[in-house]
Parts: C-alpha cells; sequence; structure tokens
C-alpha cells in the first residue's frame, strides 16, 4: 500500500472506545456526526482521560504498546514523514 496510518496512541484507543457510549448531549439528545459534535465529544473524552487514575490509564498504554510492535512487525520498513507544507 501507498499510505500506512501511524499506530494509535494511548488516548486515541481510548477515545474509539470512549465516542460510540458517550454520543449523547447534555440533554440526552443524540450528538449528530458534525465536526463540532465530534470536537464536543473529543473535549469530553479528554476531561475523562485527564481525571482517569494512572493504574486506568496504564490499560490503554499497554494497548497502544501493543499496537506499536505489532505495525512495526507488519511494517518493518515504515518511517513516520509527515507531508511538508509549502
Amino acid at each position: 500500500p501507498d499510505y500506512v496510518p501511524r499506530p494509535r496512541n494511548a488516548f486515541i484507543i481510548f477515545r474509539c472506545e470512549y465516542a460510540p457510549n458517550h454520543k449523547r448531549g447534555s440533554a440526552g439528545a443524540p450528538v449528530k456526526g458534525t465536526a463540532a459534535s465530534q470536537k464536543t465529544l473529543s473535549g469530553r473524552a479528554g476531561e475523562v482521560w485527564r481525571n482517569m487514575s494512572e493504574a486506568e490509564r496504564a490499560v490503554y498504554r499497554q494497548r497502544a504498546e501493543d499496537e506499536k510492535i505489532e505495525h512495526a512487525l507488519k511494517n518493518p520498513d515504515y518511517r513516520f514523514q509527515p507531508d511538508r507544507k509549502r
């Protein structure tokens, strides 16, 4: 493949699990898939992440490390090279 995505970090793994279970707004109304609602959802996930204990975060850090190792095995020549803005 031409494009290989980067492995997810601990917070991204947490947010992927957090989002489907918390897609309702404060009034209980479903949050639509707009960019603004995703930003709000990410903000709430970030707040929960900051308030989690170190032991709770360690689970996600371990999963991120496992994903990183698996990514390295599948893509041994991978090197992150962001596109430079001109």
